[in-house]
């Protein structure tokens, strides 16, 4: 087993176009592409049977994406997201995780946890913006505050002295960082 694999762990960002982590991950080498299903840590928002009919189609579709460009989505079900993701860590001895940001209040705590538990046992991890013009904590008020209106918003986001990162195309290929053998992962 050797190491030096990325992780990019897909949440919401089901797709390959446009999707900073992906490229970062692309760029850094051979990746792990990681979905993790923790229905649980969605707290009261445990997805139905119609989110979770959508989830299985988008994730066959995510994998036959990746499978084009050469490598194919790992899904894991889990109640710890965290947990998993060491795991995988383990069992591949990667050394970098890469996210795209989500902004509700339970995932930026999960988020939170992620970075800090990975960072502590040596893994480097970045998170992207991969939904939005501008992060939220990006267009503020004068006192540096959020708005309260959409048109004061709306100003400031035309105003706002960068543009946004434009669109990404996918990868032309993805090196795969892994194979499986008798139910683990390892990295190649």
């Amino acid at each position: 087993m050797t190491g030096g694999c990325s992780i990019v762990w897909f949440r919401r960002d089901l797709r390959v176009e446009d999707n900073p982590a992906l490229a970062a991950g692309v760029r850094s080498g051979k990746v792990i592409a990681l979905f993790i299903w923790a229905p649980e840590e969605e707290g009261h928002y445990y997805p139905g049977r119609v989110s979770r009919w959508w989830l299985k189609q988008s994730l066959s579709l995510l994998d036959s994406s990746l499978k084009n460009l050469g490598t194919s989505l790992i899904t894991k079900r889990s109640s710890d997201s965290v947990l998993s993701l060491l795991d995988v860590i383990k069992s591949t001895g990667a050394t970098q995780l890469f996210f795209n940001h989500l902004y509700d209040p339970i995932s930026l705590v999960r988020d939170h946890r992620v970075k800090e538990i990975l960072t502590e046992n040596g893994i480097a991890v970045r998170s992207f913006n991969a939904d939005l013009l501008y992060e939220p904590w990006e267009v503020l008020n004068d006192e540096g505050r959020p708005f309260i209106t959409f048109t004061s918003f709306w100003d400031r986001c035309l105003s706002m002295p960068y543009d946004p990162e434009p669109p990404q195309l996918p990868p032309k290929r993805i090196i795969s960082g892994y194979c499986l053998l008798n139910s683990d992962i390892y990295c190649l």
